[in-house]
This record gives C-alpha cells, sequence and structure tokens, in this order.
C-alpha cells in the first residue's frame, strides 16, 4: 500500500514537471519598447520632418523659443486664456467622459489581477426538517424531526501553467494605458479648441470693430457727397455710389454679430456650461503675438510625446497578450481547491465534527469543433489590425505635423505681404481722395482703391487669427511636448492613476 502511494507522488511530480516544461515553449512574444520604432520601416523616420520645407524656413532668434516648462497656452500670455483652460480641464463633458473611462479600465485591470490570488469563500448554513408517519395498523402517528448545522470555508486556484491569466492581466493593464493616453488625447483636443475658439471670438470682435469704423467712414464721405451734391460739385450719381458703399458695409455686419454668437455658444459648450453661462473675459482683447516657431525634433521624438501614437501601441500590445491568453486556453487547465467543513446535529457540536477536502483537477477540452483554434486566428487577425493601425497612426501624426509647420511659415507670410500691400493700397486711397477732392480724378478711382483697403483691413484681421490657429494646431500636434502629462493631471485635480 505504501509503495502504490510513493509511486503515485513521483507520477504526479513528473506530470506537473513535463506540464511545466511544455508551458516554456507556448505563448506568442510580445512586441518590446525595443521593437517599437523597428516596426516602421519608413524612411522618414530617420530624417526631419520639415526637410521639404526649406522654402518656408526662417532663422529664428533660439532665445525665443517657446519653454518646454510652461503649457503650451500660456506662451501666449493671457490670464483669460489660462482661465478658460483651467475651466474646461476641470468640466469639459468629453474630458470627464475620457476620464470616466479610463476609471472603467483601471478597474477591469483590478478584477484581471485579482486571478492571481486565489478565491476564499465562507458560508453558513442551519437546516430543521419535521416529518409525520401514519401507522395503517394502529391508525396512530409518530413524529420525528432533526437539525443540521453546517460551517464551511473553502479556496480554490487556478495554477497559471501556460501564462493565461498573467495574459489576460497584461492585456487589461495595456488598455488601461491606452485609455489614460486617450483621456490626454481628449484633454489636448479640447483645450486646442478652446484657444481657437477664444482667438477666433476675439478676431471677430476685431474684424466687427473695424467694420464699424469702416461704416463710420462711409457715411462720413456720404454726408461729404452731399454736400458737395448741393454744391453742384459731383453728380447724383456719384452719391449713390458712396450710398451703395455704405448700404455694402451695413449688410456685413449682421453675419459678424451671427458669428459672435454662435462663438460663445460652442464655447461655452467646451467649458462644460449651460448657453448663455459663459465667463466674463476681456473680448476686446488683442490676439496675442506669436512667438518663434517651437522646436518639433524628429519624428521618433513624436513616438513619446503623442498620446494617440502612445495609445495605438499600448492597443498592439494588448492584441498581443490577448493572442497569448487566446493560445494558452487551447491548453489544459490545472485548479487546487481546498475546504474546511464543519458540520453537527447540534449547533453545540459544530467545532467539534469537521471534514478537510483538497482537490486538484486537470481539465482538457477534448472536441469543441474548432472553437478555441478559430478565436486564436481571430485575436492574431485582430493584433495585426492592431499593428497597422499603430504605423498608420504614425504617419498621420508625422504627415499633421509637416502640414501644420508648412502652415506656419506660408500663414506668416502671407499675413506679412498682406500687411505690405495694405500701406500701398491705403497709401493709393488717400492720394485718390485727394485728386478727387481737386477735381482731378473722378469718383469711381477713389471708391475702388477704398472697397480695396477696406477689405484688405478686414482680411488682415482673418489672417492674424489664422497665425494663432496655425500656431494653436502645430502645439496640438507635437503633443505632450508642451502639454506635460503631470501638469494636465494637476490642473484638473483628479486623483492620480497609477499603473498595477
Amino acid at each position: 500500500m505504501m509503495k502504490e502511494k510513493s509511486t503515485l507522488r513521483i507520477f504526479s511530480r513528473f506530470v506537473v514537471i513535463v506540464l511545466v516544461f511544455l508551458c516554456s515553449g507556448c505563448g506568442t512574444p510580445v512586441l518590446t519598447d525595443e521593437q517599437q520604432i523597428q516596426v516602421l520601416s519608413s524612411p522618414m523616420l530617420q530624417e526631419y520632418f520639415y526637410d521639404d520645407l526649406a522654402a518656408y524656413q526662417k532663422e529664428q532668434d533660439s532665445s525665443e523659443q517657446a519653454d518646454k516648462n510652461l503649457l503650451w497656452w500660456e506662451t501666449f500670455a493671457s490670464e483669460d486664456l489660462n482661465t478658460l483652460e483651467k475651466i474646461a480641464l476641470k468640466e469639459n463633458y468629453d474630458i470627464l467622459s475620457a476620464y470616466a473611462r479610463m476609471r472603467q479600465s483601471a478597474a477591469e485591470a483590478n478584477i484581471a489581477e485579482s486571478a492571481f490570488f486565489p478565491l476564499i469563500t465562507l458560508g453558513a448554513s442551519a437546516a430543521k426538517s419535521h416529518s409525520e408517519t401514519k401507522n395503517e395498523n394502529t391508525g396512530h402517528s409518530s413524529s420525528s424531526s432533526s437539525e443540521r448545522y453546517r460551517l464551511e470555508g473553502g479556496a480554490s486556484y487556478e495554477v497559471d501553467l501556460w501564462g493565461r491569466v498573467r495574459s489576460a492581466y497584461r492585456a487589461d493593464a495595456m488598455r488601461f494605458m491606452a485609455s489614460r493616453d486617450d483621456w490626454q488625447s481628449a484633454a489636448m483636443t479640447i483645450s486646442a479648441n478652446v484657444a481657437g475658439t477664444w482667438a477666433e471670438l476675439l478676431g471677430n470682435q476685431i474684424e466687427t470693430a473695424v467694420l464699424k469704423e469702416q461704416i463710420n467712414i462711409n457715411e462720413s464721405l456720404v454726408k461729404l457727397q452731399k454736400v458737395r451734391f448741393s454744391n453742384s460739385l459731383v453728380s447724383s450719381l456719384d452719391v449713390l455710389q458712396q450710398e451703395e458703399v455704405l448700404a455694402a458695409s451695413k449688410a456685413e455686419l449682421p453675419d459678424l454679430l451671427q458669428k459672435s454668437l454662435e462663438l460663445k455658444n460652442s464655447l461655452c459648450i467646451l467649458l462644460g456650461k449651460i448657453p448663455g453661462n459663459l465667463p466674463e473675459f476681456a473680448m476686446d482683447a488683442s490676439l496675442p503675438v506669436i512667438m518663434a516657431i517651437p522646436e518639433a525634433g524628429i519624428p521618433v521624438d513624436l513616438l513619446q510625446y503623442r498620446p494617440d501614437i502612445r495609445a495605438a501601441w499600448a492597443n498592439v500590445q494588448a492584441s498581443h497578450y490577448d493572442l497569448n491568453e487566446a493560445e494558452a486556453n487551447r491548453f489544459p487547465k490545472l485548479n487546487l481547491s481546498f475546504s474546511h467543513i464543519f458540520s453537527a446535529a447540534h449547533i453545540a457540536d459544530v467545532l467539534e465534527n469537521w471534514t478537510n477536502e483538497l482537490l486538484a483537477s486537470l481539465n482538457y477540452t477534448f472536441f469543441d469543433a474548432g472553437e478555441k483554434k478559430y478565436q486564436v486566428e481571430r485575436m492574431r487577425a485582430q493584433a495585426e489590425q492592431a499593428l497597422l493601425a499603430y504605423i498608420k497612426t504614425v504617419a498621420e501624426a508625422i504627415a499633421e505635423v509637416n502640414k501644420t509647420l508648412a502652415q506656419e511659415y506660408s500663414q506668416q507670410e502671407k499675413l506679412s505681404l498682406l500687411e505690405k500691400q495694405y500701406v500701398m493700397t491705403k497709401s493709393a486711397t488717400r492720394g485718390a481722395l485727394n485728386s478727387y477732392l481737386e477735381g482731378s480724378e473722378d469718383i469711381m478711382r477713389f471708391l475702388t482703391l477704398l472697397q480695396s483697403t477696406q477689405g484688405l483691413e478686414r482680411t488682415i484681421a482673418r489672417q492674424r487669427v489664422n497665425v494663432v490657429q496655425v500656431r494653436i494646431n502645430l502645439y496640438r500636434s507635437l503633443g505632450n511636448m508642451y502639454f506635460p502629462e503631470e501638469q494636465v493631471a494637476l490642473l484638473t485635480q483628479k486623483e492620480d492613476m497609477h499603473e498595477k
């Protein structure tokens, strides 16, 4: 009998050793951080973003470069914008939703982590039964009753031979990392939208003020034409032409007022407020002065600074862990369980009677019509899809930075040329007015130049907004380089979420 037990013990140990050995050979290797760049074979990773932008590039004073210790909107030196950004980071609906999704992912990772520990259960039960039996011979009935009390404690644990539990946890941990970066992406996008809407609103107010000033000038010119007409110096047609210019100016004012209301409503939504509750700030303030173009670095820097790229890479990692889990599901599962039971007919005797039970079970699905095999194929296809999505995200990020850098150079150059054109056109308009008043030129030449000058004034006002918008887009495309996650978390005043 002892010999049989010894043989059984040796056989059991041999089986466990074989299982562990087989375990070491299964599982799909997960991409490491060092392999992240190797996945991207595009030659543009070895070059600067703006190699093709030399035609636009200017020499910049290095002392004017943006301070990376500042949040990007702080480079605009506007307390109003700083206040609006803080409100948005705390109260914007999309940011709060992304934060809630991040908390869900953190909870799912914690749930998956609990599988590393045994499941311990405790239970208690009490039963009382009563029965009556009638004697057919005597006709008398007899009754009996019994009681049963039971206390039970148990523990169960799955031995992670093939790394299934470990892979499931790591997949959820990677999804938490992705959701954290998604939250960062939402905060970065919303902060850019707030700044863009703020700049557009200021630009709209400036353009409205320019238009009102132009209306005042045109009204004065109409009065002047009427006086000259009364003195027989001009014809009625000259008066009508100036009145047409005035009417055209007034017709453009309602659109600007409507746009101002729409921008205010949009800004309220971005700040997480009901339209009509926009915080007070100086809407007649000047647009911020744009400093030197910030340093963009090389494409590899985006792998670190862009939260959408980091999220895509985390999803790649998660998909590979999902694949590992699916492959581990095809192998047997080893479960251990232990129970300790107290049971007695009287409650006073419960602790006197007990039973221990130790159970080890090895379960293997012998036939499932290929379900687990196809599950592995599905996970492998998802992993390939996640990898392609990652490569596409990187390529789009590089293209976006290229685009915004090109816009930076071209839009600033365009503004400079418009300002030079305005100076020349304004000078020509003044000369045409003097010639008209002296009688050497007709009114049409002056009106043509006047309309051109006034149109340029409003075009320049819009172009200055475009320059600010392009700089905002550049900061957003550069990611956390000018938007540190630590400072954003501090501004939102949320409790820290740490990776397990």
